[in-house]
């Protein structure tokens, strides 16, 4: 399973994003349809795509409408983000 799928399956399993086509849009953004083709060709995150996604991310932190659980779930993902890029790509942070 690639990073993005999971990412995905983090962020709806604690009712953060209700379908991929708003993961997609919402938190990649991109058109509807991206993280269906992207896990159909079995393809991880795109440079682009894993930056809007650690930005959108971050932003949503800073919600006081999150519970506990929630927030646990978006710093987990962000530090996977943060490794990825840091991995493949070489991007040391993300501002």
């Amino acid at each position: 399973m690639t990073l993005l799928e999971q990412t995905y399956r983090q962020l709806r399993g604690a009712g953060l994003v209700h379908c991929a086509e708003a993961f997609s849009r919402d938190y990649l953004g991109k058109n509807d349809n991206w993280y269906a083709y992207q896990k159909h060709t079995a393809r991880d995150f795109s440079l682009s795509a894993a930056i809007q996604c650690l930005r959108s991310i971050r932003a949503q932190q800073h919600s006081s409408a999150l519970s506990k659980a929630q927030r646990a779930v978006l710093q987990r993902a962000a530090e996977q983000l943060t490794t990825h890029l840091n991995t493949h790509y070489c991007v040391a942070d993300v501002s």
